[in-house]
C-alpha cells in the first residue's frame, strides 16, 4: 500500500518486500545454498569427464593402439587398398603399359606388311584383268 503524507510517497507494502529480498540475498545461508550447488555442479561435472583423457596425445595413441589392433580387420572388411596393393597395381600398369606399346608397333608393323601385300595381289590381278 502506498500512503500519501504531505506530497510525498511513502512505500509500505512492495518497497519492503523488495528490501526484505534484496536482503536476504545477502544471507550466509542463501550465499551457502548457492556454493553449495555450485560445488554440486562441479562434482556433476567431474564425473562425466572423469574418462575422458586430459591429454589429446593419449587419446591419439589410444585410437593408434586400436588401429594398429585391428587394421587386418579393418581392411577386410572394408575392402581397403594397402600401400603394398597400390604399388602392386602401379607394377602391373606399369608393364601393361609397355606391353600395349610394344603390341601397338608390332600391329603397325603387320599392318604395314599386310598392306604391302594386299597391294603386290591388286597389282597383279589388275595385269591380269587388262592382259586378257
Amino acid at each position: 500500500m502506498v500512503e500519501k503524507s504531505s506530497g510525498a510517497e511513502k512505500s509500505t507494502g512492495i518497497g519492503d518486500k523488495v528490501r526484505t529480498t534484496i536482503s536476504g540475498a545477502t544471507d550466509s545461508s542463501m550465499i551457502n545454498n548457492v556454493s553449495e550447488k555450485v560445488s554440486g555442479v562441479g562434482e556433476k561435472l567431474k564425473g562425466t569427464v572423469k574418462g575422458v583423457p586430459k591429454s589429446t596425445d593419449t587419446l591419439s595413441n589410444k585410437i593408434d593402439l586400436f588401429l594398429n589392433d585391428k587394421s587386418d580387420q579393418l581392411i577386410k572388411d572394408w575392402e581397403l587398398a594397402t600401400k603394398e596393393d597400390i604399388i602392386d597395381i602401379e607394377k602391373r600398369y606399369s608393364k601393361i603399359s609397355r606391353d600395349m606399346g610394344e603390341l601397338d608397333s608390332r600391329f603397325n608393323e603387320y599392318r604395314g606388311f599386310t598392306d604391302k601385300k594386299l597391294k603386290k595381289i591388286e597389282d597383279r590381278l589388275d595385269k591380269l584383268e587388262n592382259n586378257e
